[in-house]
């Protein structure tokens, strides 16, 4: 019906496992960084950081790296930035006093985009 009368709806598209896998690596990141923000200060500094470091990494995301970007990287490029941005981020939550979930998260993340770059 929608057809007929001139309506274009987008297709629906199969995410898939790995797809959800990185989808949840992506939010596991930001929540990483509000505890590692927090981690680092008990004051008003812990707070501050606990927003500024999710809101740069979602422009980060968002700039070069989201599939509706204007200037996203091309892969291998986008790749290497993904999995640089997982590797601060790890660096960030051991410095903040878990190393094993820093190591593993970025351990992890970079394996489920590798993934998604080889899977359906």
């Amino acid at each position: 019906m929608s057809e007929a009368c001139g309506v274009n709806r987008p297709t629906q598209q199969s995410v898939g496992i790995v797809g959800t896998l990185a989808f949840a690596c992506e939010l596991f990141m930001l929540a990483l960084l509000v505890y590692a923000g927090i981690s680092f200060s008990s004051s008003v500094v812990g707070i501050v950081l606990a927003v500024v470091l999710p809101v740069a990494a979602i422009a980060i995301w968002g700039v070069w790296m989201a599939p509706a970007s204007r200037r996203r990287l091309a892969d291998p490029a986008r790749f290497a930035a993904q999995c640089a941005l997982f590797v601060v981020v790890g660096v960030l939550v051991a410095a903040a006093g878990r190393p094993v979930w820093g190591v593993a998260f970025a351990v992890v993340a970079s394996a489920v985009f590798a993934m998604s770059r080889r899977l359906p």
